[in-house]
């Protein structure tokens, strides 16, 4: 999110910021910005070696990445605004209160568009994040990390697991997916607003639900709180300084990512060569999950370190400062990306669910990142703020701030 009261701003914190609204973009491009149930026939059309190959990579090194990166560079933002607004002894808590409830309107109205919205749920934990700024840096640091592998989750699934099979809690029916997803595709391939924005608003409670069974809620607010320390320890205001430990980070990370994904693949290659069935074993499923969560969390470490290395590089400075365009830009950009998914593959615009595969939705996503830079870049040289993040500061503020540069 954007810094809305710092005096200086940093631009490897924008570039970050724009790194995670690419990847963002592509995992909700792959599979035609859905956000809900799909029938399996859709996905099921497309195996030609292209969408594989996409669908492998979005799996391994997209999905469940970005949004934890993208709630990471939130806590930083926190940090930053916190720390500036005690500099000019302004009141921080009412101020910052207010503007999460502002954001958290803007991501109703987005809900009612789109049922991914991300800020509908950041609201309610940026007023949880307040509790927590006094906080040493020992337990953010604890509490951020125990979150962002997903622990909290994982004992709610112990203590389902230890259950007898009989009261354990069940999975939903098949057919009732099917009803569900054949449901949803209906509002897909209509042509009315008012059915999308009337079932988008009846689901607000399915959205938070699987925010909850599935524990992402959890691990966004892990990294809002490595986030907060990440901006404590002032590595990126010193960049320079950082990118000998941020190498060392990032090399240890790697190794790591790399044994957990042997680890996860050798018991899907098991189970597949020999028959074993531990597709069915609860324990086993368990076990994965774990594997899994802390794959996804130790790549997100992986990936803001390397970026902020590749970022500060002489020969990427033109690409660091692409990226931080439209970083400053990330609100505006990111209710951009949904009003285009939505207009190119929802009934009401080209309609194109189910219909483009897996690889050219990628091409699409890259080619319209690359347009969403070179609009921010030149919105950015007449203008101070993008225009949703001038009305967000307004409405904070409570004074309209004046658009055009000097």
């Amino acid at each position: 999110m954007q810094n809305l009261s710092s005096p200086q701003r940093i631009q490897t914190v924008d570039a970050l910021r724009g790194m995670a609204l690419l990847g963002i973009l592509l995992a909700h491009m792959v599979y035609w910005y859905n956000a809900g149930p799909l029938p399996g026939e859709l996905y099921g059309k497309f195996n030609g070696i292209g969408s594989q190959v996409v669908s492998i990579l979005n799996d391994i090194l997209i999905s469940g990445k970005f949004f934890a990166f993208f709630s990471c560079l939130f806590g930083l933002s926190f940090y930053l605004q916190m720390n500036s607004m005690a500099i000019k002894s302004q009141d921080f808590v009412w101020r910052f209160a207010w503007r999460i409830l502002v954001m958290g309107m803007i991501g109703l109205i987005h809900h009612a568009f789109w049922r991914g919205d991300i800020l509908s749920i950041y609201a309610p934990l940026g007023l949880l994040l307040l509790l927590t700024r006094k906080w040493s840096d020992r337990w953010v640091l604890i509490i951020g990390i125990l979150f962002a592998f997903n622990i909290p989750h994982k004992l709610i699934e112990l203590v389902h697991l230890l259950q007898p099979a009989g009261n354990a809690p069940k999975a939903l029916p098949s057919n009732q997916y099917d009803q569900d997803a054949k449901a949803f595709y209906a509002i897909v391939k209509g042509n009315s607003w008012v059915n999308i924005w009337v079932d988008n608003l009846k689901n607000v409670d399915t959205k938070f639900d699987f925010q909850f069974n599935s524990g992402r809620i959890y691990i966004t607010f892990g990294f809002f709180l490595l986030g907060m320390y990440l901006g404590r320890l002032n590595w990126l205001n010193n960049i320079n300084d950082s990118l000998p430990r941020f190498k060392a980070m990032m090399k240890k990370g790697l190794w790591v990512c790399l044994a957990l994904l042997l680890t996860g693949l050798g018991i899907i290659l098991s189970n597949e060569l020999f028959k074993l069935g531990w597709q069915e074993n609860r324990m086993v499923g368990f076990l994965f999950n774990i594997l899994y969560d802390a794959f996804n969390a130790v790549l997100v470490i992986v990936y803001i370190t390397g970026f902020s290395i590749l970022l500060n590089k002489k020969s990427w400075t033109r690409v660091s400062g692409w990226f931080a365009a439209i970083g400053k830009m990330a609100l505006t950009s990111y209710l951009t990306q949904t009003l285009f998914g939505l207009l190119l593959f929802f009934g009401v615009g080209l309609g194109l669910t189910g219909k483009t595969a897996p690889w050219l939705n990628w091409l699409i996503g890259f080619a319209f990142f690359a347009i969403q830079v070179m609009l921010s870049k030149w919105w950015l040289k007449h203008y101070q703020y993008g225009p949703i993040e001038w009305f967000w500061r307004s409405v904070t503020y409570f004074k309209w701030f004046p658009m055009k540069k000097q």
